[in-house]
């Protein structure tokens, strides 16, 4: 379905991270994985597939593609700012699949500080004093930037 239209934050998101094998691209660029044939070799991803969604992240600003410091023919993709900013997210995604899908044999991932090697807490809403925030506590309301749209989304219109 067509979405250009939607002028919606997790419309414009969704648009370049939604596809599940971007999703699993950026969980592995998260843990360190940085080039086309480490990707494919661990996803087990067709070339084609991969480079569809490696391009359409490279272009979404999300990885960068550089000259691998190892060997200057071959290309690593790496995070950007931007794609260093959804790390919550996948960390988000990781926690509900542990929690409503898991294996029966434990978590699959463990989180751990490297400085302490204490687990992580976690990605939450937190409130402006650190608070967590469940999404009953939070009040939505239209930005400066809202069309009609998002204002009755959020039953402003």
């Amino acid at each position: 379905m067509p979405t250009s239209h939607i002028d919606c934050s997790v419309v414009k998101t969704a648009e370049v991270i939604g596809e599940w094998w971007s999703l699993l691209i950026l969980r592995n660029a998260f843990h360190g994985m940085r080039t086309f044939d480490a990707f494919q070799r661990q996803l087990d991803i067709s070339s084609s597939v991969l480079s569809a969604r490696l391009k359409k992240l490279t272009e979404a600003g999300v990885l960068q593609k550089v000259p691998s410091a190892a060997d200057g023919r071959s290309f690593e993709y790496r995070l950007t700012p931007a794609g260093l900013d959804l790390y919550p997210i996948i960390i988000g995604l990781m926690q509900w699949g542990e929690k409503w899908r898991p294996n029966g044999r434990g978590d699959r991932l463990l989180l751990l500080e490297k400085a302490t090697g204490e687990p992580i807490r976690g990605a939450e809403v937190l409130s402006a004093d650190g608070q967590p925030l469940k999404a009953w506590e939070v009040e939505v309301q239209a930005g400066p930037g809202a069309d009609e749209y998002v204002r009755e989304l959020v039953g402003e219109a």
